[in-house]
């Protein structure tokens, strides 16, 4: 019984003791919540974060047991002087070390930030300077030792961006001096690796306040770090960025991912991933901070080609660039970055291209080998293919100075968008291409992009199947080179094309025509066409349309059967008053011409002359040809834009009877006709055709020709039975005058070997009607039998009247002629001199 009264007597002093202490101990911690720890304890933690590398106050410390100290209103300095507040934190719980705290010894383990905000400036000299802000900052800083610090699932905010970091670094300098001791101070080197690791975190935060992203999705970016941050060849740090969307400018880019770490002093991305609305990046790359460079290697991407080429290169050369599938790019390169300039990019790789237009022009694929060298451009193997053609070459652009070596057999369409200078477009629409163009044209040469008229090239061309000017060409195949103000083609081949040409359509002759030409010259500057020794077998007209089409309408009247043998050399000038412009042709044509002459289609042969195209004039000369069997020459003056002409022919024994073949002299059988005539005229208007000029007739049946035809049977009348009018006229001549279309002759005479004519009147070419008075005189053989008849002795007088072809003759008393008795009807005359020329 003693013992059981014992125990029961123990337990209760037990449970009174524990009570007491656990009263005790409810009670302090009670006092500390409400009292706070005393103003030693504060100073003690103050002193013990001081040598963690932490200059810091506050407001209030107190115990709480599930968490332990709590610091309330936190202020941390930037300096031992307390004058610029770094961070403020609402609170903090600080874990000690109680073991030794019962000791009366004060040791901080943990730090845990609640609700905390950090700002730095970015420049640490200029506490003025832009500052980094970090807000939210959640999490526990584990303090192992006076020189490690550790942090454990820290989070917040750095300009927007949701931050997560773990990190194990240590640093002598993290422990402040004891008091008493001798202060320790970084080194330089040190300092200013940490002032550019400041400087660097602002940079990444500049470039970040460009960017935006959808409210309640900030960007992700992930740290871990671990190592001495006073060394940084020992540092090493992992992070990863992710970010649903990014938005700066007119570029969106979704499902952003960036995977990398710093070691040895380099950043290493070793995966970037991101996306744009057409396409997908894939890269790598790595930041040397040493010499400021940066490596990198695309190995995808599909991205917006015209963003990307003005955004890294500041070029907007490609902003009509248009495509149905993204472009494909992989490529290798460095970037060099200067403070004092923008950055120097080099890099080589392949760009691919499918079912893509620019400026319009559909394209099926494009490839080429790309080398970049800062805004140099070099592109290698480029190779684009078109339904109708495809491009090959290389193009290397330097200091905005193009060269380039290509081989095109592109359509011509392909072309015209790119042709923008004024003068080139009009030279360019003279031209017109079918389906059935081709071209193959190979060209290297130099441009300067700031002198858009800087321009030179040179090559060869093959152009196939076009019109140029109206004029169709088969092939036209030569070298050219181009300098600043002029164009030159040598070795010039050119095949028309006469499959629909009038001349070969009403004629016959060959489906084609070669023109070859030892040199044509185009200078802009002077605006002239120079052109060295054309020779060809063609028609004229197409060769000279070229050049000059109004002096080409009036080679058309020059019909010639077959295509004369053509030498030429000149200029063309090419503003409108044609000033300069002296073009000399020589022609042979051994086959047969037509050329249009009183309403009626003269058919020439073995014609040969000179032309000279001028200013508003074309002078043909040294024209010599056959025609109606007989020899002509002349010449002929044409100015095309008053539509007049004027000219001579020259032409001996020409063959009546071919005359009224083609004038309807029906019953024209035999006579040589030899003449001149001297002549004006305005387009093709037979009543302004002025002229003079002389006839002679020999060895021919003078009432042979039409309008003297009818005159027979008067003649028959009057001398019955010995009617002499079928002989030959002996000779007959006449001079003449052509007024508006008129002829007017008053000095007709003709001889037979029993009769002498002599004549006057006029012969109306507008509307082919005559006026005709004709006087004979039989008073040879014949005058015993008309003595009875005429007062006058043997005189007889005739008048015609009506059409050309159809005139009606009559009697008519005989009158005195203008000239009274010296009119050669009176007298005995010498013969009619025949003219020869």
């Amino acid at each position: 019984m003693l013992r059981r009264r014992i125990l029961k007597s123990i337990r209760l002093i037990i449970l009174v003791m524990l009570g007491l202490v656990l009263g005790t101990l409810i009670g302090g911690i009670f006092y500390l919540n409400q009292s706070g720890v005393n103003e030693q304890w504060r100073e003690k933690i103050a002193l013990e974060l001081e040598n963690l590398g932490l200059v810091a106050d506050f407001d209030s410390l107190r115990y709480e047991p599930t968490r332990g100290l709590v610091a309330i209103g936190v202020r941390i300095y930037s300096n031992e002087n307390r004058n610029e507040v770094m961070a403020r934190l609402e609170r903090i719980v600080i874990d000690v070390d109680k073991t030794k705290l019962m000791r009366g010894k004060l040791r901080v383990n943990n730090v845990a930030l609640s609700n905390a905000a950090i700002s730095l400036p970015i420049d640490p000299e200029d506490p003025e300077s832009p500052r980094i802000i970090i807000e939210k900052l959640q999490g526990n800083m584990h303090l192992p030792d006076k020189n490690t610090i550790e942090a454990r699932k820290v989070s917040g905010v750095i300009a927007g961006i949701q931050l997560s970091l773990d990190a194990h670094i240590w640093s002598k300098y993290l422990k402040a001096p004891s008091i008493g001791g001798e202060k320790q101070t970084p080194s330089p080197e040190a300092k200013e690796r940490r002032i550019s690791r400041i400087k660097a975190l602002g940079d990444f935060i500049e470039e970040i306040s460009h960017w935006r992203w959808p409210s309640g999705k900030p960007p992700q970016l992930k740290v871990y770090a671990e190592g001495n941050i006073d060394d940084p060849d020992s540092a090493h740090i992992e992070f990863l960025f992710t970010a649903t969307q990014l938005e700066r400018d007119d570029i969106i880019l979704h499902k952003i991912k960036i995977k990398g770490d710093f070691n040895n002093k380099i950043v290493t991305l070793d995966h970037i991933s991101l996306n744009d609305d057409t396409g997908r990046l894939v890269a790598r790359a790595d930041f040397q901070q040493s010499n400021q460079t940066s490596r990198f290697e695309i190995t995808q991407s599909t991205l917006h080609l015209q963003k990307l080429i003005r955004k890294l290169f500041d070029n907007n050369s490609l902003h009509e660039l248009t495509f149905s599938t993204p472009p494909h790019i992989n490529c290798i390169g460095e970037i060099n970055f200067n403070e004092t300039s923008s950055p120097n990019i080099q890099l080589t790789g392949q760009l691919k291209m499918k079912n893509f237009s620019y400026k319009g022009v559909p394209f099926k694929q494009f490839k080429t080998e790309i080398s970049v060298n800062n805004k140099n451009f070099f592109l290698t193997n480029i190779k684009a293919t078109h339904t109708q053609g495809e491009f090959k070459g290389r193009v290397l652009l330097k200091d905005n100075i193009i060269q380039y070596e290509t081989n095109s057999t592109l359509p011509a369409s392909v072309f015209k968008p790119f042709i923008t200078h004024p003068r080139a477009i009009k030279e360019v629409n003279h031209a017109s291409f079918s389906s059935s163009s081709q071209l193959n044209i190979e060209s290297k040469g130099i441009a300067d992009l700031n002198k858009p008229d800087d321009w030179s090239h040179r090559g060869h061309a093959l152009i196939k199947n076009f019109h140029y000017k109206g004029v169709p060409i088969k092939s036209a195949e030569g070298d050219y080179f181009t300098l600043p103000g002029s164009t030159a083609f040598t070795n010039i081949q050119l095949f028309f094309d006469y499959q629909n040409y009038a001349l070969r359509k009403e004629y016959g002759g060959p489906t084609s025509g070669r023109v070859d030409s030892d040199k044509v010259t185009i200078d802009h500057k002077e605006r002239m066409v120079h052109i060295d020794n054309i020779r060809t077998t063609s028609w004229p007209a197409p060769v000279v349309r070229l050049f000059a089409p109004k002096a080409a309408d009036h080679c058309e009247q020059y019909r010639f059967f077959r295509p004369p043998s053509l030498t030429a050399s000149g200029s063309f000038d090419m503003n409108l008053s044609q000033a300069r412009t002296d073009f000399k042709i020589d022609v042979r044509a051994p086959g047969s011409t037509h050329y249009e002459f009183l309403d009626e289609s003269l058919t020439l042969t073995r014609l040969r002359g000179k032309v000279r195209i001028r200013q508003n004039r074309v002078d043909a000369t040294d024209i010599s040809f056959y025609t109606f069997q007989g020899p002509c020459h002349g010449e002929i003056s044409v100015r095309p834009k008053q539509k007049t002409y004027k000219g001579s022919v020259h032409s001996s024994r020409l063959h009546l009877k071919d005359i009224g073949d083609l004038y309807d002299f029906n019953n024209a059988e035999r006579g040589l006709i030899t003449g001149r005539l001297d002549f004006t005229g305005t387009s093709n208007d037979i009543s302004q055709f002025n002229g003079t000029g002389s006839l002679a007739l020999e060895r021919g049946n003078l009432f042979s020709i039409p309008m003297m035809g009818p005159l027979t049977p008067l003649i028959g009348a009057v001398l019955g039975k010995k009617n002499p009018t079928n002989e030959q006229a002996e000779n007959a001549s006449f001079t003449y005058v052509i007024q508006k279309g008129i002829i007017y002759s008053d000095n007709f005479l003709a001889n037979t070997r029993s009769l002498r004519f002599t004549g006057e009147g006029k012969i109306n070419l507008n509307n082919r009607q005559i006026d005709l008075l004709v006087r004979m005189n039989a008073r040879g053989l014949f005058s015993v039998f008309t003595l009875p008849l005429q007062p006058f002795l043997g005189l007889f007088q005739f008048s015609g009247t009506g059409n050309l072809t159809d005139p009606k003759w009559k009697s008519a008393m005989f009158t005195s002629p203008i000239r009274g008795k010296k009119d050669p009807i009176f007298r005995r005359p010498p013969k009619a001199r025949v003219i020869r020329e």
